[in-house]
């Protein structure tokens, strides 16, 4: 062979690139996809748990709206346990009742304010009263037994002639058997009175007594118990007096 001829080039040729098939066609192309059929997107990582806070906080804040809302609708019910509960006595202000009472320190809640004492005794605020948290209380001094108690000088500052005055409370004493006499005294100085005995223990005498004026003017309130020892008690609770 003539090494001048021309030889024929062999080279090696690069393979085509195959083709990609064509993508489907949706399967309704004119069809407009909602809301509801939106891709759904997830969300992961710090993100992802500071949007269920978040959602859980406004979740828990519905529901107590709700709650706070429903409970202001709600009508009163029944006075608190705390008012209704059997733990003991409670505690009631000074000042006439919602029934008329006359007497403004009925119940001697703070003080014996407005009252004097009658005889040789000493008066104070007593714990436990028949169903408050006090009573008044009065102990005998003195070298022989003797009339203690109380009263009100003015329990009506302008009684009128002919008016009829009920007047009540209730007593005990240290010792029992004591004779307790509530009286009404009129401006004229007719008295009305009813004499009762104190019960043994603890437990409470209601006395009750009702006079009609003779005389207008002032109207005299008394509450004593004759030939107490020293060193007795006599105990009142809840002085009422109503007109009528």
């Amino acid at each position: 062979m003539d090494r001048s001829e021309p030889r024929e080039a062999v080279g090696i040729s690069a393979p085509e690139p195959r083709a990609l098939p064509p993508p489907e066609p949706p399967e309704h192309p004119d069809r407009v996809r909602g809301r509801h059929e939106a891709p759904k997107r997830t969300f992961g990582g710090p993100a992802g748990a500071a949007i269920a806070v978040v959602l859980a906080s406004v979740g828990f804040a519905g529901v107590l709206a709700t709650w706070l809302i429903s409970s202001a609708k709600e009508p009163g019910g029944p006075a608190k346990a705390a008012s209704t509960s059997p733990a003991g006595p409670t505690s009631r202000p000074p000042g006439p009742s919602a029934f008329g009472n006359l007497v403004v320190n009925w119940s001697f809640e703070e003080d014996l304010s407005g009252w004097q004492v009658v005889g040789p005794a000493d008066a104070s605020r007593e714990p436990q009263g028949r169903t408050s948290g006090s009573c008044a209380s009065v102990r005998a001094r003195g070298p022989r037994p003797a009339r203690i108690g109380l009263a009100l000088p003015e329990v009506a500052s302008d009684a009128g002639k002919g008016q009829r005055y009920v007047a009540s409370t209730w007593v005990r004493s240290s010792a029992p058997g004591q004779r307790v006499t509530l009286r009404l005294v009129g401006a004229g100085k007719e008295v009305s009175e009813t004499t009762v005995a104190t019960l043994p223990g603890l437990e409470w005498k209601r006395v009750i007594v009702d006079h009609t004026v003779a005389a207008a003017g002032p109207l005299r309130l008394e509450l004593v118990a004759d030939g107490v020892p020293a060193g007795e008690t006599l105990l009142a609770d809840e002085v009422v007096v109503r007109l009528g």
